[in-house]
């Protein structure tokens, strides 16, 4: 990393503008900076929604979120409350900022902060830049080409993304919120003994989706095996209205949390469940955080970047080597078509919302992989 000869970071800021799993996968970032600078405290800046999975990170010392406008607030009050907030940051008297996005919203943060030093990653595929972004930061660290995994994307901003140390990826979860969701679980006739299988089948971009009669079929087939399934959404109703109609085809209906759940509590459900299955969205990557195998079905999206990362896995550039097709990350798999045009990075086939890659992607193409995690999870749980 460039700049060297600075002298020693007292107070560091990362910055993350991004979703739920974009910041959860920025973890083994802030342990690298931890252990690289041991007598610094270092802060994350996160949207308010993703405040609460980096909770009880053992490497963080505070979490900031960024202001947003409240219902019924007007525009002076907001920009008050807002240059408030930034007063409060700026005291923090950071060292280093390091912003780990390419939006504006980062790197103008950064900058505001007022921290001599400002990292910032640029991408070289980019043709233009807006000519006023670069004096904003005072080290412009570029993306190496390849395939890269997120987590090694993340270190590549400090010049750590070769290190070959076994990276986890941290979440935290408590007795207090696995006692709520074991509430819930047992009003809904769990014996507070039978095996449990998270399913979550929606995601906020629903062009991410498999098909209501695969996610059907899996369900039946688990509870044919023994275990008792939970269903689970975010609060939103048109991923609560797609997990209806899924148990509308189950011919024994699963534990239905659909949106009940915060994020503290879908953690705790997912650390006491013995597989989590699903598509590409942030609670794969909690499963994975909290060393439960995970199934997990990609589309259109990139797994060598997104794919749910091995905790302890300490290869070089991303754990899952192909462009597409079935790969394991052990004790992960993740299962995509291995079309000439997967990963298309689209929001569906020709505008349409809904990838075909997933569409067709059918129940006899997914139950032998998720047989193998099961056997898997008997042997080692057993051992």
């Amino acid at each position: 990393m460039s700049g060297s000869g600075v002298k020693e970071p007292a107070r560091i800021l990362v910055i993350k503008s991004r979703h739920i799993g974009d910041v959860l996968l920025t973890g083994p970032l802030l342990s690298t900076l931890q252990r690289r600078h041991p007598a610094a405290q270092i802060s994350i800046l996160v949207k308010a929604d993703c405040a609460t999975i980096m909770e009880g990170h053992p490497h963080l010392s505070k979490i900031f979120v960024f202001p947003q406008r409240q219902a019924n607030e007007g525009s002076i009050a907001f920009f008050w409350r807002a240059w408030c907030w930034l007063r409060e940051l700026r005291r923090s008297a950071f060292d280093w900022v390091i912003n780990t996005t390419e939006g504006d919203r980062g790197v103008i943060t950064a900058f505001l902060t007022g921290a001599p030093r400002r990292l910032g990653l640029r991408s070289k595929r980019r043709r233009r830049e807006k000519w006023w972004r670069r004096p904003l930061l005072t080290d412009i660290v570029y993306d190496i080409p390849g395939s890269r995994h997120r987590v090694i994307r993340n270190l590549d901003l400090i010049g750590a993304g070769e290190e070959n140390r076994g990276h986890r990826v941290e979440l935290t979860t408590t007795a207090e919120d696995w006692a709520e969701v074991r509430r819930l679980l047992l009003a809904q006739g769990w014996d507070g003994q039978q095996p449990l299988v998270q399913v979550h089948p929606p995601s906020r971009w629903m062009f991410k989706c498999w098909s209501d009669q695969g996610m059907a079929g899996v369900i039946t087939h688990l509870q044919a095996r023994g275990y008792a399934v939970v269903l689970t959404s975010a609060p939103l109703a048109v991923e609560k209205q797609k997990n209806t109609e899924i148990i509308k085809l189950c011919s024994s209906p699963p534990f239905d949390l659909s949106g009940q759940l915060s994020l503290a509590h879908s953690a705790a459900l997912t650390a006491h469940c013995q597989l989590f299955f699903g598509v590409d969205t942030a609670p794969a990557h909690m499963a994975a955080a909290l060393d439960i195998p995970v199934v997990v079905l990609f589309g259109p999206s990139g797994v060598q970047l997104w794919g749910p990362w091995p905790n302890g896995w300490s290869g070089q550039g991303t754990p899952y080597p192909q462009l597409n097709g079935v790969q394991w990350a052990e004790p992960h798999v993740v299962i995509q078509k291995n079309w000439d045009c997967v990963p298309c990075g689209r929001d569906g086939c020709e505008g349409s919302k809904i990838s075909r890659c997933l569409q067709e992607l059918t129940l006899e193409e997914v139950l032998p992989h998720l047989e193998r995690v099961l056997e898997q999870r008997a042997v080692a749980l057993s051992g």
